[in-house]
This record gives C-alpha cells, sequence and structure tokens, in this order.
C-alpha cells in the first residue's frame, strides 16, 4: 500500500460525513472568532488561561489551525493528517484549561467543564482511524 492510500484512503461508511462536518465546523468556527473576539477568545483568553509566553502567536497560530485543518476535515481533504495538529489543540486545552478544574475542583465539575473538548478530541481519533468516509475528497482521490 503506498503513502497516499494509507493517508487518504477510506472505507469508512458515507455517514462519517456527518462527524466530519461537526468536528471539522466547531474547528473552523473556533478559529474564526479568535480573530473577531481577540480579547475574550483570542490572545486575551489565551493570556488569562495559560503559561504559555507571546499569547498573540499562539492564539493566532491557533486559530489559523483551527480554520486551516477544520476546513480540510469538513471537506474530507488530507482528513486523517488534519486530524494531527487539531489532537495536539485538544490535548493543550485540556491540560491548560481544565485539568486545573479537576484539581481544584474535582472530578464532576471536570467533566461538566471539559465535555465539549473531549467530545472533539474523540471525534478526532475517529477520524484519524477511519478515514474521512466514502463522500469525501480523500475517498475520490484514491479510487482505482
Amino acid at each position: 500500500m503506498d503513502f497516499r492510500t494509507r493517508v487518504m484512503g477510506t472505507t469508512a461508511p458515507a455517514a462519517v460525513v456527518l462527524i466530519r462536518i461537526v468536528v471539522g465546523g466547531i474547528f473552523l468556527s473556533e478559529g474564526i472568532q479568535k480573530f473577531l473576539f481577540p480579547a475574550k477568545l483570542g490572545p486575551g483568553r489565551f493570556a488569562a488561561q495559560t503559561p504559555l509566553p507571546a499569547p498573540e502567536v499562539w492564539a493566532y497560530l491557533d486559530g489559523g489551525f483551527e480554520i486551516g485543518c477544520g476546513v480540510l476535515i469538513i471537506i474530507g481533504l488530507l482528513t486523517r493528517l488534519a486530524t494531527l495538529p487539531m489532537i495536539v489543540d485538544m490535548i493543550g486545552a485540556e491540560v491548560f484549561t481544565k485539568v486545573p478544574v479537576l484539581l481544584q475542583h474535582g472530578f464532576w465539575q471536570y467533566a461538566s467543564d471539559a465535555r465539549a473538548e473531549l467530545g472533539q478530541l474523540f471525534g478526532l481519533v475517529f477520524l484519524l482511524i477511519v478515514g474521512a468516509g466514502t463522500w469525501s475528497l480523500d475517498a475520490r482521490l484514491t479510487r482505482s
């Protein structure tokens, strides 16, 4: 099996498009909002909630990746590759913003606060495993 088939090949059902729309759509929306509302959702949020230096750089880099990878996931192009930086993104969100909740307020508050990030993370892992599904550009480009 060649590299292109391993990365883009998929035999997953067409219904995977629903997961792609939700997961990719959330990333696309969140990425755009980092630019539209910088004080609340972009650099301001990064400065308040993370110990990262240069929050402007990290927030806009994150927003750019969320937009780019979100679009790739929605259209089903290089889907498995697009999930990788977003998995790192979701792990970072958990570590910087949700683990402190777990440590300070306990499991149930964490479970409530982390549900969106965990849903995104598991949606991404699902797409990494099964690929984009038969209704995708990946499937179209790898058909023989």
